[in-house]
């Protein structure tokens, strides 16, 4: 539903309060909501900003249930991308990161590299 919700929220609420103290401004207030609703009455009005309610929530749980687990994905990705940054910029004094080349050596890979790269960059002095 396309209505300006900020227009119809102050000329809901001019309505309530001129009805509600029985104000000589409660005609014009009248009208005037009447005027910016056209055709459609109140409660097709909010039936119709109910319905989009339902579908808007239906959006942010199907968002949510897709995102779930993201934080943790992007906590390990950070983690590797400070390991790459750490022997980029040259602070692996105390290892130094070889690829093997041969039928018989193998460089260290995965989880066993992660482990060195932690245990030197927690040994290494921080700037």
């Amino acid at each position: 539903m396309t209505i300006d919700k900020t227009k119809l929220q102050k000329l809901l609420w001019a309505e309530a309060a001129s009805y509600r103290t029985d104000c000589a401004d409660w005609k014009r207030n009248t009208e005037a909501l009447q005027d910016f609703l056209g055709e459609k009455t109140v409660e097709e009005v909010a039936l119709e900003l109910l319905a989009e309610n339902g579908r808007l929530k239906a959006e942010c749980e199907i968002f949510a249930e897709t995102t779930m687990g993201q934080e943790s994905m992007i906590a390990e990705l950070t983690r590797d991308a400070e390991r790459y940054r750490w022997l980029q910029h040259g602070h692996s004094g105390y290892i130094e990161v070889v690829e093997w080349i041969g039928p018989h050596a193998t460089g260290m890979t995965g989880d066993d590299l992660d482990a060195l790269v932690d245990t030197a960059m927690s040994k290494a002095v921080q700037p």
